[in-house]
C-alpha cells in the first residue's frame, strides 16, 4: 500500500465508529412512568405524569392521560353526583396533554377517519383532526388525534391538546408514540 493512503485510511477507521456514536433516533426513548396492562404498555415521556382514568363505562371512555404539566383527578364525587372533566384546568405555555380514549364498535362505526397513515408503537394508523371539543376549554392552541384499530371491535384515539408547544414536547410526544406497545392480537 502507498504510504500516502495510510494516513486517509487510519483517519477513516476512526472516523466511521465516532459517526456511529452520534447517530441517534430522530426522537427520544421515554423514560418517565410506566403504564402496563393486560391490552397495552408504554412509558411516558421523561419528566412527564401519567394518571390512570377513574371512569369507564359505555362504548367510550378515557383510559390514561399523559401530560409534562401536573395532573390532577379527573372525577370529583361530591353530594350531588359525580363530575368528570379534564385533568387539566390550563395548559401552561408549552403545555401538553395527551388523553387516551378507548371506543368499542361495530362494522362501519370501525372505520378509521381520513387523515394521513402512520406508524403508533406496534399498530397503523391515521393522524386526523379532532372534533373541536376534545380539548375543551384548556386553552390548546393546537391539537391532533392519532387513531389506531386495536382490534376489529375497538378503535384508541389518543387526542393530543397543546398549548405553543415546542421542538421538544413535539419530540418527546412522537418517541411516546413510537414506543407503544398493543398486547391484543
Amino acid at each position: 500500500m502507498d504510504r500516502r493512503r495510510r494516513p486517509a485510511t487510519a483517519l477513516l477507521l476512526l472516523l466511521v465508529p465516532l459517526a456511529a456514536c452520534v447517530t441517534s433516533s430522530p426522537n427520544p426513548t421515554p423514560g418517565g412512568p410506566r403504564f402496563d396492562n393486560a391490552e397495552v404498555r408504554f412509558t411516558a415521556p421523561t419528566g412527564w405524569e401519567l394518571r390512570e382514568a377513574t371512569l369507564r363505562h359505555g362504548r367510550s371512555w378515557p383510559l390514561v392521560f399523559v401530560a409534562n404539566q401536573p395532573l390532577h383527578d379527573d372525577c370529583t364525587v361530591s353530594g350531588s353526583g359525580m363530575s368528570c372533566h379534564s385533568p387539566i384546568d390550563v395548559l401552561g405555555d408549552g403545555g401538553a396533554l395527551v388523553t387516551w380514549e378507548v371506543r368499542t364498535c361495530v362494522a362501519q362505526g370501525c372505520a378509521l377517519p381520513a387523515g394521513r397513515a402512520l406508524t403508533v408503537g406496534n399498530r397503523q394508523g391515521v393522524l386526523g383532526t379532532p372534533p373541536a371539543e376534545s380539548c375543551g376549554e384548556i386553552g390548546a392552541t393546537d391539537r391532533s388525534a392519532y387513531y389506531v384499530t386495536v382490534t376489529p371491535q375497538r378503535v384508541d384515539i389518543l387526542f393530543v391538546c397543546a398549548r405553543n408547544p415546542t421542538a421538544a414536547t413535539r419530540s418527546a410526544l412522537l418517541g411516546f408514540l413510537d414506543a407503544i406497545v398493543w398486547r391484543v392480537p
